[in-house]
């Protein structure tokens, strides 16, 4: 009998032990199975991003051709704008000494 209650304590043991670890091994499966998602995200995530990065590049491309050609307007608008003023500056001159000219010409006649 003693045995049998020693037997029967250490069943009920071994039981307990068994579902404590059975309990264990759901929570580990459970964790297992949040971090299969997790990683499938993000490999979900690198290959978007991988992808991505053919076209992002492609747009920086067109940006610095932007940049070059709006330089290159900037260059030639600012060589215009010299002009410009130098042939302000010649119309100006030819304009006072016109005007010189003809304040002479009244006062003269």
């Amino acid at each position: 009998m003693v045995f049998d209650f020693v037997r029967k304590s250490r069943y009920e043991e071994l039981k307990r032990e068994r579902d404590n670890l059975d309990g264990q091994v759901k929570v580990l499966a459970e964790e297992v199975e949040s971090l299969k998602k997790q990683v499938a995200n993000l490999i979900k995530e690198k290959e978007e991003a991988s992808n991505r990065i053919p076209e992002l590049q492609r747009e920086m491309d067109d940006l610095r051709n932007q940049k070059q050609d709006l330089t290159n307007s900037v260059e030639i608008l600012t060589k215009e704008r010299e002009i410009f003023q130098k042939t302000i500056q010649e119309l100006d001159r030819a304009a006072k000494k016109r005007s010189k000219k003809e304040k002479k010409t009244t006062t003269e006649q």
